[in-house]
């Protein structure tokens, strides 16, 4: 069986989680490489962070030629300036995935804790073990959260790559968002 190669990205507006990860087909699952890229806080330009994390996918792109991208969703409403930041950040994945040609699914938070750790409401902690677990990586600590999370969302889309409860778009030759997952959220997410 043909290995998929994916990029799974947990996106921030001050750091960005990145994992490079492969299925075999069998589902096992294999880390290439991961981290978090700072993009800088304020005074620092969101024009500046967001042209560096261009800049980093670009290389990863470049690189790693994933054959996919997954990209966590988010939905949330306490902090409208938080919730536009990262926003503008996930926009800059979703150009950049387009610009390579390379499809992109868009996964919940919720769905990624449920195919990773088989629960939703899962801690960052439960998640981390099984993130190491699910790639067999005993002696590995993520530097951050971030990088963390970014395997964990690479695991969900390697670990189910239909795409299902994902809302998934296509490269332009396709139109776009598929017609089946128009209007619809992610499980979990909710309109605040």
């Amino acid at each position: 069986m043909a290995k998929l190669r994916i990029l799974g990205i947990d996106p921030g507006s001050q750091v960005v989680g990145w994992a490079i990860a492969e299925s075999d087909g069998r589902g096992q699952l294999a880390r290439i490489d991961s981290g978090a890229w700072t993009l800088g806080r304020a005074p620092t330009a969101m024009g500046v962070r967001l042209h560096r994390l261009h800049q980093h996918l670009v290389e990863v792109f470049e690189k790693y030629q994933p054959q996919s991208v997954a990209l966590e969703a988010a939905f949330f409403g306490k902090n409208a300036q938080s919730a536009l930041r990262i926003g503008e950040a996930r926009g800059i994945v979703l150009m950049t995935s387009e610009a390579y040609g390379v499809p992109l699914v868009e996964l919940s938070p919720a769905t990624v804790k449920v195919r990773v750790a088989g629960t939703g409401s899962a801690t960052k902690e439960q998640v981390e073990h099984l993130v190491r677990v699910h790639y067999g990586l005993t002696d590995f600590e993520p530097a951050t959260a971030d990088e963390s999370d970014a395997l964990a969302v690479a695991a969900c889309a390697l670990l189910n790559p239909a795409g299902q409860d994902a809302t998934s778009f296509k490269t332009s030759d396709s139109g776009g968002l598929e017609p089946r997952n128009r209007g619809k959220l992610p499980p979990g997410a909710t309109f605040q």
